[in-house]
């Protein structure tokens, strides 16, 4: 099946990215003619072309084809991929797990437009499973993107469980660069983590209590030491974790600057107005990713793995649970914080992957000015009746009264 665009939108993202026509034709492999075709609208665009077209351009589908996001099929994941069913089906019957399948491009067609699909076992949803798996891995999306595009082409379908992950070891790397610290900067490396561990967990308690959001690239630069005397300023939460494990000095010297060699910490150094002191230099650090990891894999901290896919974070349940409980009345559509952009159609929480599109803005059943609230969509809907259950097991505080399976 070949991809519609909309009237002057590869035009307009052509000349936005100021190439001419024959650059575009030559970056996506088809001739300048066909390019032309495209943006007149006399030819559709066919399935590995517009994956291409969508990674040159540097755009979503969005903006080529005004598909909102959160509303993705199947077959969307796919052609946003640039495969054609040929192509995914030689994938996947590669692919471990999915040979006994014998994919064919038919089958994959059926699959998409929510036919049967002949010679599968479709009573497994082990297997339904294993195959939502391995799309999300030849796609390159999260496993909810391909959960929620499933249950839009295939609403009659059992639900599918995905197999569980096995649990990653520590990188070879990070315990490498563990063993490389001495005594003393592993403590400061630890103390720096569990210092980050704890302010992280503080603004998940704040979000989850709707107190607005501070920027992570804010938060996360910790105040290590202030160039005044102890006795004047008192001393910073990191001092305090680094004097209970046995060091007494500022903490702002050499081994902080070897963590930092090292990419495993980055360190700030301005100046700061204290009350009475007047204005003095501070020194702020903040980890890494790979300082995390390092540490993580030292102290054997597993990362917090959050819900099962493709279940959602207790703030975001909560956020469904209070559209679904306004029902016909909706939601006041100034919907605080950054949930929008997980839940609602249209949005992306990163630019790059879809939103779940379980909530949508727009105006109450028969109105047609005024304005606009939140409600859930079809797929909201059908999320909470595919795991009502599940979330009340998760997360038995949630207030849901009112809200059962049939009339989500």
């Amino acid at each position: 099946m070949a991809q519609s665009l909309r009237p002057q939108a590869l035009e307009r993202q052509r000349l936005f990215r100021d190439m001419s026509v024959e650059e575009l034709a030559e970056s996506v492999g088809v001739t300048p003619r066909a390019v032309r075709h495209w943006e007149a609208g006399t030819r559709a665009v066919g399935d590995r072309a517009f994956g291409r077209l969508l990674k040159v351009l540097r755009c979503g589908a969005q903006e080529l084809t005004g598909r909102d996001p959160g509303t993705e099929t199947l077959a969307d994941l796919r052609r946003d991929a640039g495969m054609s069913t040929e192509e995914a089906a030689s994938v996947l019957r590669r692919k471990r797990g999915a040979q006994s399948l014998y994919f064919s491009a038919e089958k994959l067609r059926d699959l998409e437009h929510g036919r049967r699909v002949r010679g599968w076992t479709w009573a497994s949803p082990e297997t339904l499973g294993q195959v939502a798996r391995i799309l999300a891995q030849i796609y390159r999306v999260p496993d909810r993107v391909v959960m929620d595009a499933w249950r839009r082409s295939r609403p009659e379908d059992p639900l599918p469980v995905l197999p569980a992950r096995r649990a990653r070891q520590p990188s070879g790397d990070s315990m490498a660069a563990w063993s490389s610290l001495n005594d003393r900067q592993r403590t400061y490396l630890t103390c720096i983590f569990h210092q980050d561990q704890e302010v992280e967990e503080e603004q998940r308690n704040a979000r989850l209590a709707g107190a607005e959001q501070r920027p992570a690239a804010e938060w996360r630069r910790m105040t290590l030491a202030l160039s005044a005397s102890s006795a004047a300023v008192g001393y910073t939460r990191i001092q305090e974790r680094l004097r209970g494990a046995g060091v007494h000095d500022p903490g702002a010297g050499s081994s902080v600057a070897a963590l930092e060699r090292r990419g495993l910490i980055a360190l700030y150094r301005d100046r700061v107005y204290v009350d009475g002191l007047g204005d003095m230099p501070r020194t702020r650090v903040e980890m890494t990713r790979r300082g995390r990891a390092v540490a993580r894999a030292a102290l054997g901290v597993p990362r917090e793995a959050g819900p099962p896919a493709p279940l959602l974070s207790l703030w975001l349940w909560k956020i469904v649970v209070r559209v679904a409980r306004a029902g016909e009345q909706g939601v006041d559509g100034s919907l605080a914080g950054r949930g929008p952009h997980y839940l609602a159609v249209g949005q992306s929480p990163d630019g790059r992957t879809p939103s779940r599109g379980f909530i949508v803005l727009r105006h109450p059943d028969g109105v047609t000015h005024g304005p606009y609230r939140w409600f859930l969509t079809d797929s909201g809907r059908r999320h909470l009746t595919d795991h009502l259950d599940a979330y009340r097991a998760l997360y038995p505080r949630v207030n849901t009264e009112g809200i059962d399976d049939s009339s989500a």
